[in-house]
């Protein structure tokens, strides 16, 4: 919504109350809000920030066996590493995003991992593995969206979310990632 000084207070006071009262769940909280801290620095176009918050991220998943995370922290670093034009970094946390994936159920972490494999290999020219990885998103995003009644207004929400209608549509990524700022 463009609020992003707003959710990042929000996601720093609750980042700060995990602090000051840790749970026996922290573990499994931390990702969700590391992955909700990269995304508003990124989606801000705070690069610094994003990658402090990207590593902090990768950190936390690494340390536990949960591979859905694992895959979205290397995926959002991928995307960081894109806004940098850093094509060969981004490629490294793609591979090893679609490594954690492998052989395992993960369809939130798979059509995300996918999408931005799509944007990195249309960007590096290799149109034909672009298009795989747009198929293979599209495939999970519609698996997605058909567990879900027709009817279901989560669904239609689901569908018309900017990053589903992104990949949807083939409306390129590289259009919604933030650049480095001039100085």
């Amino acid at each position: 919504m463009g609020n992003h000084e707003q959710a990042l207070q929000h996601l720093f006071a609750s980042k700060s109350e995990a602090d000051h009262q840790p749970m026996m769940a922290d573990w499994y909280f931390r990702m969700p809000l590391q992955s909700a801290l990269t995304e508003a620095w990124l989606v801000k176009g705070d690069l610094e920030n994003a990658r402090i918050e990207a590593a902090e991220f990768l950190r936390v998943a690494l340390a536990t066996g949960e591979r859905t995370y694992r895959a979205l922290a290397y995926e959002v670093n991928a995307r960081l590493a894109m806004a940098e034009q850093n094509f060969d970094l981004a490629n490294d946390c793609i591979a090893k995003a679609l490594r954690k994936m492998e052989g395992h159920e993960v369809p939130l972490a798979h059509w995300r991992v996918h999408a931005t494999a799509a944007e990195l290999h249309r960007l590096l020219g290799s149109r034909k593995l672009a298009e795989q990885h747009r198929e293979s998103s599209c495939a999970t995003i519609m698996k997605l969206a058909n567990s879900l009644p027709a009817d279901e207004p989560l669904r239609k929400t689901f569908l018309s979310a900017p990053p589903i209608r992104t990949i949807l549509d083939e409306v390129p990524i590289e259009k919604a990632l933030p650049r480095a700022k001039k100085a």
